[in-house]
């Protein structure tokens, strides 16, 4: 396998969230219980009849169940359960003995079992069918990514409802655990339904688990093999290239010249906003009216449609989203390594989407070899309300033969570059993005390419050059080093802009604006270091070593901003004077001028001149881009105020975000520092 480049319990059956199900799947097991007086053979019936996964004789029980005095069981007994949000409403099912049962809620912990159950007024089978398709969606996925997954299906036991689920993952702490599940639905008259799952702890199976699990089969009329443990974990039987649109979901219909894509319609949950998309077709597809999913050959898509809120726009709401991806993975240091984050990048053809990726490294399950994992998400604002949100997940561990016509078709239908992430290199033969007469979302959507992003205009060097000195700020922001100010001069992103340059700066005109880069260029931060410094020296602090100085400075009154000033004694130290950080206010001279062309404070030829003029000051002064970007980088240190000890360091984040820079393939500094600054525009 080829090394990628980059480096509850609960029976709530409706919220359609990644984060809850993380927590659902990953931290509580869930639990069965018996339905009341349930003694009819348990018969398959699928809602889709696509997602039958096994023969049904392994979940079915041939012949009736005689049912027995409760006084027979050792295990069970019926309890009551009253409805929390109705406590007139009570009724009686079948639970593990010793359950508490308090509030609407039932609860057990006992050899290896645990059982939780719940009264729920919902919308009956429907949303129970829903449930179960929701919850094979997002077993695959990143914060789940378990293997060997079977499912029932939804199973039919007279009035009630059931489906067992049985799976290999691990833990939040990354230790392999295998999933032992049943979800069931007991129909109560009223419209009321009482849902009780169980789930298997290993760590707590014993000689008892298995008894108590044969007297829940016994007084519900089901069978709970797949739950015990001498019943091996398998995984499903099936061709995950088969599709067929499932009951009440839309269909995708096929397109020329694609093997696995196909395309459909979705809409908002009003039915507004109506765009095409393009999905992989297979076995675990489902297209819904505003979500679609496909999980195949290793690799996992979803598609929503996503509303503009509070005047939210699409390139802050994508950086919130890698920003989370990449903290949770950069954070989980046990079971992941050398997570990668790359700039948002335009998604051609569109005037307004742009994607980003995150990838990185990951134990196995069971296992201590990593495998390379990438997160791709990408927005495309089809109207003034309405964007696309799709989201794919790379698994490299459950990579075939097929997975790369699959990462291909991805590329050219939506016009984004995963080529770092094909199984064993990309092969030469496939066609390039766009490639021929097919298809494409930017053709269905009338996406039109009237918004060239300027990345795909060079960039004179030497404008390239100035971009280049504020660009770990650029890639932090999630944006692209190559276009001037970091994005497109849209109108969406001047103001954000304008926003930032008001919140951050205090500058909302062009005299403000010039009032900045003056006083960043005659004093900014480097100042008051010099400041520092002097006052150091007249105190006779300089002169002591630094055991003494951090002594003395302690006790003085120095100590209200204590770094500062040990940043100065350590460059006074050092033999560098105040005008080594001089790269921190100068670099930022540089972004703002870009920032003031892009909000229309100074024209294009206006901010370059400046720039150049800037430049030429900052090439002079150091003599590489590691040196400039150590004064840089002290100079942040300084304003934060920061010891750059701690782990959450500021001052190492944008260090790592330098070193990433260093690390992309298209690292701008490559440039020659000596680069020949003139003017080129």
């Amino acid at each position: 396998m080829k090394k990628w480049n980059d480096g509850q319990t609960g029976c709530s059956l409706f919220p359609r969230t990644v984060g809850m199900l993380a927590a659902v799947f990953m931290l509580v097991p869930f639990l069965t219980g018996c339905r009341d007086g349930g003694t009819g053979p348990a018969v398959m019936q699928e809602d889709r009849e696509r997602r039958e996964q096994e023969e049904p004789e392994e979940i079915t029980k041939p012949e009736e169940a005689a049912e027995e005095p409760e006084d027979n069981y050792t295990y069970v007994e019926k309890l009551e359960i009253e409805d929390y949000n109705n406590q007139e409403a009570r009724y009686r099912i079948y639970m593990p003995k010793g359950s508490e049962v308090n509030d609407g809620f039932g609860f057990y912990h006992q050899h290896g079992i645990y059982f939780t159950a719940t009264v729920n007024s919902i919308e009956g089978y429907e949303s129970f069918t829903d449930y179960y398709d929701m919850t094979l969606e997002y077993w695959p996925g990143p914060d789940t990514d378990y293997t060997d997954i079977w499912g029932s299906g939804v199973v039919e036991n007279g009035e009630d409802r059931y489906f067992i689920l049985t799976g290999r993952g691990t833990d939040y702490d990354g230790t392999p655990q295998e999933i032992r599940r049943i979800e069931y639905m007991v129909a109560k008259p009223g419209g009321d339904y009482v849902n009780w799952n169980i789930a298997i702890n290993q760590a707590g199976v014993d000689e008892e688990t298995d008894s108590a699990l044969a007297e829940l089969e016994e007084c519900y009329g089901i069978s709970l093999e797949r739950l015990k443990q001498e019943s091996p974990i398998q995984k499903a039987a099936l061709n995950e290239d088969e599709y067929t649109a499932g009951k009440g979901d839309k269909e995708l219909e096929s397109l020329e010249g694609y093997r696995y894509l196909g395309v459909a319609s979705l809409a908002d949950y009003s039915g507004e906003g109506v765009c095409p998309v393009m999905v992989p077709r297979g076995y675990h597809t489902n297209v819904e009216d505003s979500h679609a999913f496909a999980f195949l050959h290793g690799v996992w898509v979803t598609v929503d449609v996503g509303e503009f809120y509070d005047g939210s726009v699409l390139m802050t709401d994508l950086k919130s989203i890698l920003d989370m991806k990449y903290d949770s993975r950069n954070r989980n240091t046990e079971q992941t390594r050398n997570v990668w984050r790359s700039a948002m990048e335009p998604v051609p053809g569109f005037e307004n989407a742009m994607y980003a990726v995150v990838s990185y490294e990951k134990k196995g399950c069971g296992t201590e070899e990593y495998f390379p994992k990438a997160e791709v998400v990408c927005f495309i604002q089809y109207d003034e309300e309405h964007y696309l949100d799709l989201q794919i997940f790379l698994s490299a561990d459950k990579y075939d033969d097929s997975t790369n016509v699959v990462i291909g078709e991805l590329e050219t239908a939506y016009g984004i570059d995963l080529s770092k992430y094909y199984q064993d290199g990309k092969d030469p033969d496939m066609p390039e993005n766009g490639d021929g007469d097919r298809v494409t979302l930017a053709k269905l959507a009338g996406g039109g390419t009237s918004g060239v992003a300027q990345s795909e205009e060079t960039l004179p060097d030497t404008v390239l050059w100035f971009n280049a000195t504020y660009a770990p700020l650029t890639y932090s922001n999630g944006w692209d080093w190559r276009l001037v100010g970091g994005m497109k001069p849209t109108e969406e992103n001047i103001e954000i802009d304008k926003y930032v340059l008001q919140q951050s700066w205090g500058i909302h005109n062009r005299e403000t604006a010039i009032e900045k880069v003056e006083q960043l260029k005659k004093e900014g931060h480097r100042a008051t270091c010099r400041a520092c410094m002097k006052e150091l020296e007249e105190a006779g602090f300089m002169d002591l070593d630094e055991r003494e100085f951090r002594s003395k400075l302690l006790k003085s009154e120095f100590a209200d901003e204590p770094y500062r000033y040990l940043i100065a004694y350590q460059m006074h130290q050092a033999g560098l004077d105040a005008d080594y950080m001089a790269a921190w206010d100068l670099c930022r001279v540089n972004q703002l001028y870009a920032a003031y062309y892009l909000c229309g404070y100074m024209t294009y030829e206006e901010a370059m001149d400046a720039s150049l003029e800037n430049s030429l000051i900052l090439q002079k002064m150091y003599d590489s881009w590691d040196e400039m970007m150590d004064g840089y980088l002290l100079g942040y240190q300084f304003w934060q105020k920061d010891p750059d000890t701690s782990k959450d360091s500021p001052t190492k984040e944008r260090r790592r975000m330098y070193e990433m820079v260093l690390q992309s393939e298209e690292n701008p500094y490559q440039l020659d520092w000596n680069t020949e600054l003139e003017k080129s525009w």
